[in-house]
């Protein structure tokens, strides 16, 4: 019997991979519920999403466990235009089509890109001319962006985009851990924008051709049409009668014989291998007793936390087009405290009733970590009044819903590969023992579903194996 600490996408994940095994398996989470910061909610016709909103379609894991329990007729695609604006100074600049990551693929893009001055146009045009770096040393985001593509590109590119999908800050964010295929860019051809190029479309680099095509025509990203809560439903479904205990957090593992004893308040499991797919704080935590050295280097992943609000307007309230999937906030450009918005009935299809409109917004991390202490009503008012001139709305939302995510957001900063490389191979010693998760090396639920996936076909390996 293999013991699971913690209910989350990789934990479900890993589940699922023990029980397509007929390998017998407890999950232990601590709250009332799986599926971890995947949340939907159904109100009044709309279809809110509390945590993630999709999934990364070039990376196959979530969209082959989607196939694999049935739900692919269920997937969807994001709306025509797939535009995504960059706020600066009050005004809303769109992305280039093609680009990576908010760096235009062609020269034409380049040159029209009205977000960067021509000055800074003109330094990212020059690029390729850019001495490679050869060394293989981890770096931070904004030293990459700066070297690669000048300075502007940091705090007009690289903090509203990459920054702000982990709510970190840049200058602190680990590019080989967060986006190695710009590193491989470089350490192939000697030029990021030379990379991009030499693929179909500029559609990306982390996809195979087939991949690359369907993002090209479907976009980047799938969602399930009720929400990604069905994710996590389907996952329920396919566990065996008692095999999940919600409401049973972990108190401490210890060894018993070839394998471990897990403490919890309902009582004490032996287990074989234990896969623990948790925080790294609470990794940490479960750690100590057995390595204090694992145990520390847990401790040294940062988390932020952060909230997202739904809004909910007449379509008449709103005079912006909404044409596009949302805007991210240049936080040096504008005195805003929200981050992003997702314009969420324009982005998906089903998700708000005929004659309404549906939007989400994102504050806090590393930025403004004080956000998840405000009251619901502050956090609404703060997210309507930054909303209300951009997006020219007049009148309050006829339905709103806050979400809180306190310490919910691992930073994968400078270091983060050879920290957890580190982490493992103290654990391997100890024999039966797995971390899995955001916390560790996962970005993203594809994955965290990965990470889980192989965590257990890892620990039912080493059952296969004997003592």
């Amino acid at each position: 019997m293999i013991a699971i600490i913690g209910g989350g996408i990789t934990g479900l994940a890993a589940a699922f991979e023990l029980a397509s095994r007929n390998i017998r398996f407890k999950l232990f989470e601590a709250s009332p519920r799986v599926g971890g910061l995947i949340r939907t909610e159904h109100a009044d016709g709309f279809t809110i999403e509390a945590g993630p909103d999709s999934m990364l379609a070039q990376k196959p894991a979530a969209l082959e466990l989607c196939d694999a329990l049935g739900l692919a007729p269920r997937l969807i695609s994001t709306t025509p235009p797939r535009t995504a604006f960059v706020m600066k100074r009050g005004r809303l600049y769109p992305l280039p089509s093609p680009s990576v990551l908010g760096i235009p693929t062609t020269w034409s893009g380049i040159a029209n890109y009205r977000l960067l001055s021509p000055a800074a146009r003109a330094r990212v045009a020059l690029e390729p001319l850019v001495p490679a770096r050869r060394d293989d040393a981890d770096e931070a985001i904004g030293s990459f962006f700066r070297r690669r593509f000048g300075r502007e590109t940091v705090g007009l590119v690289a903090d509203p985009l990459l920054g702000g999908i982990h709510a970190g800050q840049v200058e602190s964010l680990s590019m080989q851990s967060l986006f190695p295929r710009f590193i491989e860019a470089e350490a192939r051809n000697g030029s990021v924008l030379r990379s991009f190029r030499a693929v179909t479309g500029g559609a990306g680099l982390q996809a195979s051709e087939p991949a690359e095509r369907s993002a090209r025509t479907d976009g980047l990203f799938r969602s399930l049409a009720s929400g990604m809560g069905e994710l996590v439903q389907a996952l329920e479904r396919r566990m065996p009668d008692g095999a999940i205990q919600c409401n049973t957090a972990a108190a401490a593992i210890v060894r018993a014989g070839d394998g471990w004893r897990v403490s919890t308040a309902a009582g004490e499991t032996i287990a074989s291998a234990v896969l623990i797919a948790t925080s790294a704080r609470v990794s940490a935590q479960l750690l100590r007793p057995l390595d204090e050295r694992a145990a520390a280097r847990c401790d040294e992943v940062p988390y932020v936390s952060t909230v997202s609000v739904a809004l909910a307007f007449p379509r008449s309230a709103v005079g912006h087009p909404l044409a596009g999937s949302g805007f991210v906030v240049a936080k040096g450009y504008n005195a805003l405290r929200i981050t992003a918005c997702t314009f969420v009935s324009s982005k998906w299809s089903g998700r708000a009733p005929a004659g309404s409109v549906l939007l989400r917004v994102f504050a806090g991390g590393a930025h403004d970590p004080g956000v998840v202490d405000l009251t619901d009503n502050e956090i609404v008012e703060l997210a309507a009044r930054d909303l209300g001139d951009v997006l020219r709305i007049s009148g309050p939302p006829t339905l709103t819903r806050v979400f809180r995510w306190p310490l919910a957001g691992a930073q994968h900063n400078v270091g983060q590969i050879a920290r957890v490389a580190e982490i493992e191979s103290r654990l391997a010693r100890l024999g039966r023992l797995f971390v899995a998760g955001s916390g560790f090396r996962s970005v993203g639920i594809p994955d965290c579903i990965a990470d889980g996936r192989a965590a257990a076909a890892a620990a039912a390996a080493e059952l296969s194996a004997g003592p």
